[in-house]
């Protein structure tokens, strides 16, 4: 059964939960975080579902496109031109969010369980990738030594949709995808140029997009993303922190409940953090503590229970930085 734990209450019993579960994370080896739209909204970049969110957005500044907001990530849109445009235009406005956008106290949280050698690895479902502001390795080419696994992908890269070429964002290419039109492959220009300066036929040439998979498509590091999992379960996790997601998405729905599993056996606690909770009926069995709350106002009160686990790694004794890594390694 799933308890409910609000920061505001002050009694005694509501404390106590509170106690409980920071007195766990403190003392846990091994900490799976799973994350969502939800603890990049005090970064300044509006969550999905909420009233004023993206999706809303969408609904407001194009009425005539008949989209719901999710369609902008299920890979149907590009069957027509207008859903294109819109997508294009509305990921444009999105990385400008995230470009002015600054990591939060629980991306600082997530960094620390990283130098305290607590974290076996953070699975995302943010595009945003603040976490590398933090210096977390995020991605998963290098996937023994990735910290933070973008389940979503990265805006922060454009692909081409014919060639899978990787292209960085410059002026040109943002200016066009502002404007809702597909910008070309540089690549794939080369390659035609190449091509009828021999006198052969002139190939397809792809368009870019943004470097996020979509609904309804296999995530091209799928198979990496695989092996992080069955690592991270293979070590035996002993707690389990989800925070800022409804967790819908079928893909992440299956990542908990497999990584709940392992947890419960070892006697460990999932926590989850969200301002609104989860289906009783799905995840009774499978959240043990659920703490009504703004993640980072969460994270200012563990720091008030358990002060020791904010210390700087610079700050502990040589001896305790190395028989925690030690530990982690076990």
């Amino acid at each position: 059964m799933t308890v409910k734990v609000l920061l505001e209450d002050a009694s005694a019993e509501n404390g106590g939960h509170l106690a409980k579960m920071a007195a766990h994370i403190a003392k846990a080896r091994k900490i799976i975080v799973v994350t969502g739209a939800g603890i990049s909204c005090n970064a300044g970049i509006p969550d999905f579902r909420g009233s004023n969110g993206l999706y809303q957005m969408v609904k407001n500044e194009y009425p005539d496109a008949m989209l719901k907001g999710k369609d902008l990530f299920d890979s149907i849109l590009f069957s027509s031109p207008a859903s294109t445009s819109v997508f294009y235009t509305f990921m444009a406005r999105l990385r400008t969010c995230i470009l002015s956008a600054r990591s939060t106290s629980i991306h600082k949280f997530i960094k620390l369980l990283n130098e305290r050698g607590k974290l076996l690895r953070c699975y995302t479902q943010n595009i945003d990738g603040l976490e590398g502001q933090e210096g977390l390795r995020v991605g998963v080419e290098d996937w023994k030594n990735s910290e933070v696994v973008q389940l979503h992908g990265d805006i922060h890269a454009l692909k081409c949709m014919l060639c899978c070429e990787i292209v960085s964002w410059n002026d040109t290419l943002t200016e066009s995808v502002q404007s809702g039109v597909p910008p070309a492959c540089p690549s794939c220009i080369l390659n035609a140029e190449k091509r009828t300066s021999l006198g052969k036929r002139c190939p397809q040439v792809g368009v870019l997009r943004p470097n996020i998979v979509l609904y309804g498509e296999e995530h091209p590091d799928g198979e990496n993303i695989g092996r992080c999992t069955a690592s991270d379960f293979k070590a035996r996790p002993d707690c389990l922190i989800i925070c800022g997601t409804s967790l819908k998405v079928v893909g992440i729905k299956k990542l908990v409940k497999e990584a709940a599993k392992i947890v419960h056996e070892r006697g460990g606690y999932v926590i989850y953090v969200n301002r609104t909770p989860l289906p009783a009926s799905t995840w009774a069995n499978v959240i043990d503590y659920y703490i009504e709350s703004d993640c980072d106002l969460w994270v200012d009160d563990l720091k008030t229970r358990q002060p020791g686990l904010f210390l700087r790694q610079s700050n502990l004794p040589s001896f305790q930085v190395v028989a925690r890594r030690q530990m982690t390694q076990a």
